[in-house]
């Protein structure tokens, strides 16, 4: 299983979401006090994050970050990179902290389209 046993301030085992491949996440438990952002301006954005986790997603490993717990999740128009913990024993199905590092305008599916320079 793609995730390290790490310990919270209640001394009870949460686990850190590593990986260096993507790792399908199941529809998941999430309060949404629950999700950490890095910036205010990101908080308008979280309820399409809290969609994807609750209704299951993908998280892709983003290879810039090299910590191999960072990962990027797809909304319909956001792209989250994140740190997922999940609760111990429950097979990533509920999620006990989310940390936004960041969020920007999703790009997914967008063609660019150039026209000739005529001379």
């Amino acid at each position: 299983m793609p995730v390290v046993k790490k310990l919270n301030q209640q001394t009870q085992t949460r686990l850190l979401l590593e990986g260096g491949d993507p790792i399908d996440l199941p529809p998941a438990e999430i309060e949404d006090s629950n999700v950490l952002v890095q910036f205010d301006k990101f908080k308008p954005f979280i309820a399409e994050l809290l969609t994807e986790l609750r209704e299951g997603t993908l998280a892709e490993p983003v290879a810039v970050m090299n910590d191999g717990s960072t990962f990027a999740i797809h909304g319909d128009t956001r792209t989250f990179w994140v740190k997922i913990w999940h609760a111990a024993g429950t097979d990533l199905t509920k999620i006990d902290r989310v940390q936004v590092i960041s969020c920007i305008p999703s790009t997914r599916g967008m063609q660019v389209m150039v026209d000739p320079i005529e001379e």
